[in-house]
C-alpha cells in the first residue's frame, strides 16, 4: 500500500445548517494536483447541490469558471440515491494547466449541512509539520 506523500489538506465547514454557498479557496503554487471533495449530510432531497463548480484566478481577486468544471454546464451533477446517508462528490484537477488559485463553490439545493475539503498533492516539497500539512495534528504509524 502506498501512503499519501507530499500532500496538504484544506477544509471549509460552515458553522450553521443552511442553503448558502460554501466556498473553499486553495493556492495551488507548488502543487501539481488538487482533489476537492464536497460532502452533504443525509437529507430527503435527491438533489446534491444546485451549484457545484470550480473557478480559477491568477490574483485571488478576479475569478472565472474553469472550463470543464462547472456542474450543470460541463457535467451533470449526479443525484443522491441514498438520502438516508451522507453523500460526497469529488472533483479532481490537474493544477499544472490551471490558474494558481482554485475555488470550489457548493450551494445545497435545500437547507442541509455541507462541507468541503481539498487535498493538494504531488508537491514540490513534502510537508514535515502538521501545520505545513494543513492539519492541527499529524499521527504517523
Amino acid at each position: 500500500m502506498i501512503q499519501h506523500q507530499m500532500d496538504k489538506v484544506v477544509s471549509a465547514i460552515p458553522t450553521a445548517v443552511g442553503s448558502s454557498a460554501v466556498t473553499l479557496t486553495v493556492d495551488t503554487r507548488g502543487w501539481d494536483h488538487c482533489s476537492f471533495t464536497a460532502m452533504r449530510a443525509s437529507n430527503a432531497s435527491t438533489v446534491f447541490a444546485s451549484v457545484l463548480k470550480v473557478d480559477g484566478s491568477e490574483d485571488n481577486v478576479t475569478y472565472s469558471p474553469v472550463s470543464g468544471l462547472v456542474g450543470g454546464t460541463d457535467f451533470t451533477i449526479a443525484a443522491v440515491s441514498d438520502t438516508a446517508s451522507p453523500a460526497s462528490y469529488k472533483v479532481d484537477v490537474d493544477t499544472k494547466a490551471r490558474p494558481r488559485y482554485l475555488r470550489l463553490t457548493v450551494t445545497p439545493a435545500v437547507s442541509v449541512n455541507v462541507a468541503a475539503t481539498a487535498r493538494l498533492s504531488r508537491g514540490e516539497q513534502a510537508p514535515v509539520t502538521a501545520s505545513e500539512a494543513g492539519v492541527i495534528g499529524w499521527v504517523v504509524g
